[in-house]
């Protein structure tokens, strides 16, 4: 373990003249936050200043090259700069970072992402900015958790503080960014996450409102929803439903096309250059696509035509509805060329864009089947974001209330969670039928509430030191006599700096144990072989038992680059496993 510094020697003094232990995560919660909101408010401000230069330079007829040059920055600025964090994209690679890096993220990672989506974007990027905030707040909480000498359940605990902050800041819900803390991020639900967490969003959404301004997403009436039109909602949940899986075939799709291209710069070029024409031929797929949402709620539906070739159609409805099908349908593919081809950006807005253009396509059908019903556009527009969102996020409950919060439409909470219970429910009952779908990784509660309770547990303590040991000169004799003063079936054979050369396990030798003339012949070198895993001794648990189970062994050697600290065995690792698994409190 690394020496504290002064700092982290300071704040354990605080922390020990605290009578009670919880003020300490309320206070820190209040810190995370509020890093977490100016984190927010300098990608929406990255996001502003670039496109309002970048459109306003650029000639409508030129606007189809920006998205290449902001893919070519991005891509330079990766491998260049960031190279280190080009991979991290948002919520799986933090719950990976919670679940196998015992909660540490590069404090790079605070603000690299919203630099490089800031550029994607602002050039037209297809994407959202939440992958970018959701890595900030985390890295916000982790790497104040490691600046103050916390340990995992501490930190982890504040990578989810961050991550609510942020999204509660950047899409004006807090409980939205709460919600979706606990549904995604964090393992599970324990009293003692409520107060930490909801003070984190509150924070980040009151610093964010505080210095930009009031702001929300869509603001416009909401007629009172009649349960006559429980049908149609039902209706737009499976139409949701099958969105979605649109969507993540997509993405799939333009993910494994990208990575055969080899080169960044040409997966760039090709990227930048798709995305352009498809921005020439329907503008509204330029940056993250609110305006648009914003347009349709307010029935200015011809501003979308606007610069685009497709202008030239009849203002029927069925030359609308040609137009808006396309858009829906292609906004997908612009995302996935986006996010796989160079720029950066998430998946959490272009499904609330898409779900929302779904929602207006749906409206402006069922009001001309059934006109009698007399149905709010805006109902189902927001309908149909919470139902693509459910899916594609994987998170319901989150889509309920972010949807309710960012559209200021707290009277559909019914129809919200019907259409989400209805096309998330879909969704898992599909999935389940097909066994040809794999799950990603990081979408099994249990499996990372099991990897997440053993990562608390310390491979230092677990270690059993023995001080019978050989040396590869030693002969047979002393290795029984080594055996017989221990209680393993294990032997490790050293050098004389105490480095690991090798084991001897007893059923190695057990049939020459009758012949009495090797006794003097027959050396350790002779016996030893190479051991069939080594733990490390800075080694999570869950990798620990990763190796237990993939070699089917009871005991493996320790070491700390390559010097020999003992044995751990199996049964003690569950032991301790299972006292913390009947813990009442098991997280934070």
């Amino acid at each position: 373990m690394s020496r504290l510094n002064r700092y982290q020697l300071a704040f354990l003094k605080w922390r020990r003249r605290q009578s009670n232990n919880r003020i300490m995560p309320f206070v820190l919660s209040v810190v995370v936050g509020l890093i977490a909101g100016l984190s927010a408010i300098t990608i929406k401000t990255i996001i502003f200043y670039i496109e309002q230069y970048a459109v306003y330079f650029a000639p409508n007829l030129l606007n189809f090259l920006l998205p290449l040059i902001g893919f070519l920055l991005v891509t330079f600025i990766n491998r260049n700069i960031f190279q280190k964090t080009a991979y991290f994209s948002g919520a799986r690679n933090v719950i990976e970072a919670i679940e196998k890096h015992s909660s540490i993220i590069k404090f790079r990672l605070i603000y690299s992402k919203f630099i490089t989506t800031g550029l994607t974007i602002g050039f037209g990027g297809s994407s959202g900015v939440e992958a970018a905030i959701i890595s900030s707040g985390s890295a916000v909480g982790s790497n104040v958790g490691r600046f103050l000498g916390l340990g995992y359940r501490l930190r982890t605990l504040l990578i989810g503080c961050g991550v609510a902050a942020g999204i509660s800041a950047v899409y004006n819900a807090p409980m939205g960014g709460f919600i979706f803390a606990l549904e995604t991020i964090l393992p599970e639900f324990t009293p003692t996450l409520l107060i930490p967490l909801l003070v984190a969003a509150a924070a980040g959404k009151i610093l964010f409102e505080f210095i930009m301004g009031q702001h929300l997403r869509f603001e416009v009436p909401i007629t009172d929803f009649a349960y006559e039109q429980i049908p149609l909602v039902v209706l737009l949940g499976v139409l949701g439903m099958l969105m979605s899986s649109y969507l993540l075939k997509t993405y799939s799709y333009c993910a494994q096309y990208f990575s055969r291209v080899k080169n960044a710069y040409v997966r760039a070029l090709i990227g930048g250059v798709a995305l352009g024409s498809i921005i020439f031929i329907l503008p509204p797929m330029y940056g993250e696509g609110y305006v648009s949402i914003n347009a349709l709620l307010n029935n200015e539906e011809r501003s979308l035509f606007m610069n685009s070739p497709l202008a030239v159609l009849p203002n029927t409805l069925w030359a609308n509805l040609l137009f808006f099908s396309l858009i829906t349908l292609v906004k997908p593919i612009s995302t996935g060329i986006c996010v796989n081809s160079g720029g950066e950006g998430g998946y959490f807005a272009p499904s609330i864009i898409t779900g929302g253009l779904l929602g207006f396509l749906f409206f402006k059908v069922a009001d001309f089947m059934f006109p009698f019903y007399g149905i709010n556009q805006a109902t189902y527009m927001f309908l149909g974001m919470a139902s693509v969102f459910a899916c594609v996020m994987n998170a319901p409950v989150t889509a309920i209330f972010l949807v309710a919060e960012i559209t200021q439409s707290y009277e559909l909470f019914v129809p919200l969670m019907l259409v989400c219970a209805v096309a998330y429910f879909l969704k898992y009952y599909i999935e389940n039928l097909s066994r040809s779908v794999v799950q990603p990784k990081g979408q099994s509660k249990a499996l990372r509430v099991d990897r997440i309770l053993l990562n608390q547990l310390s491979i230092k303590q677990l270690v059993e030191k023995d001080g019978a040991a050989v040396t590869e000169n030693a002969g047979f004799r002393k290795v029984v006599e080594s055996f017989a003063s221990s209680d393993k079936d294990v032997l490790q054979v050293l050098d004389e700096q105490g480095m690991l050369k090798g084991i001897i396990r007893l059923q190695d030798f057990r049939q020459q144990l009758g012949d009495t003339s090797n006794y003097d012949t027959l050396l350790a070198r002779d016996m030893m072989h190479p051991p069939e895993a080594v733990v490390e001794l800075d080694e999570s648990a869950a990798e620990v038992l990763d190796k237990f189970d993939k070699y089917n062994l009871w005991s493996l050697p320790v070491v700390r680059k390559g010097k020999f600290k003992g044995f751990i065995s199996k049964s003690r690792l569950l032991t301790q496993y299972r006292t913390e698994l009947t813990r009442v409190n098991r997280f934070f």
